[in-house]
């Protein structure tokens, strides 16, 4: 597995400071999405559970290596959360019984913990004394979003690592060589859209979703002068109702910098006529509520359980207009 090339100094970071013998037991990586944390983490735990690791890379030959390679290594545990998006206290109880035992492969032990940010009071408490008084050769990675709160008493007990977006250069080189075929300023467009993100980009553009924007953000503008809050409903693709939410609240993020004069860091570079146009027509205060209905529809649509999306999706809509038209 060859890591991203953004994601290649913190990997060697991780690997340097644990060759020194001053590794953490416990590592919480806060990341941006669509930058592959979850290789960066599997290719480390690669390393930690290798037999016979060369420098700052697994062997890929011994035993563990092989039974890695296979996705049946019996010291390699997944936390993650389950269909109520939340870590429940039974998952976090049957891993601490299974961390009772010696290593199987008579190395490390490694536990990966996706979506760190679900873990709820009561799993938190059940995974903390885990956490407090690991035995030797335990090493716990969580992986949670750099916008969400972990609690307090898990991240105290880890040292973070913050994965960020790469610098536009570096990611703009990597989108030429995988997405060869498209112009340098679509890639940029794509890019800034993305925010920054290389592989949601590398999405983006394979898909050919510039088209399917612009038609979305066509339909906004037609939903402006009709009101009419199922013409814009409709509009949603329910597989991809998070990317386009992201499209709406960076619409209202540019358009609120154009209401203060801002000319610079636009998200939406190929729109800077309708945006002025838009920010025209409304106060600062309802472009500033627009975008708080709008990043409130994304937050309940992640987090909150077992309700309608269409409902949600709908009730957001008629709060824009609400908000917007009075």
């Amino acid at each position: 597995m060859t890591l991203y090339p953004w994601l290649v100094p913190i990997y060697q970071q991780l690997t340097h400071t644990f060759l020194q013998g001053r590794g953490h037991h416990a590592l919480l990586f806060k990341t941006e999405v669509g930058l592959g944390t979850e290789q960066l983490i599997s290719q480390f735990a690669d390393w930690l559970l290798c037999q016979m690791p060369q420098g700052e890379k697994p062997c890929h030959q011994c035993k563990s290596c092989l039974l890695r390679q296979s996705g049946n290594h019996p010291d390699f545990h997944l936390l993650a959360p389950q269909e109520s998006k939340e870590i429940l206290i039974d998952q976090v109880r049957e891993l601490n019984q299974q961390l009772q035992t010696f290593a199987q492969q008579g190395g490390n032990i490694v536990v990966y913990i996706q979506g760190a940010d679900k873990l709820n009071e009561a799993s938190s408490n059940a995974l903390l004394k885990t956490l407090e008084e690991p035995h030797e050769g335990v090493y716990f990675l969580l992986e949670a979003p750099i916008q969400d709160a972990i609690l307090p008493t898990i991240q105290s007990r880890c040292q973070t690592y913050l994965i960020t977006a790469p610098k536009v250069d570096s990611a703009m080189q990597w989108l030429a060589e995988v997405c060869p075929n498209t112009s340098f300023e679509t890639r940029q467009i794509a890019l800034n859209i993305c925010h920054q993100r290389p592989l949601i980009c590398k999405s983006f553009l394979e898909n050919d979703r510039l088209p399917v924007r612009k038609a979305f953000l066509q339909t906004f503008w037609q939903f402006l002068k009709t009101r009419d809050v199922f013409l814009l409903y409709s509009a949603f693709d329910k597989e991809r109702l998070f990317e386009q939410l992201e499209w709406l609240e960076s619409f209202f993020t540019d358009s609120l910098k154009a209401k203060m004069g801002i000319q610079h860091g636009w998200i939406n570079t190929d729109l800077g006529n309708a945006i002025p146009i838009f920010s025209q027509r409304f106060h600062a205060p309802l472009l500033l509520e627009g975008h708080r209905i709008v990043q409130q529809t994304q937050r309940d649509l992640r987090e909150i359980n077992a309700v309608n999306q269409e409902l949600m999706l709908l009730d957001g809509i008629t709060k824009l207009v609400m908000t917007l038209f009075g």
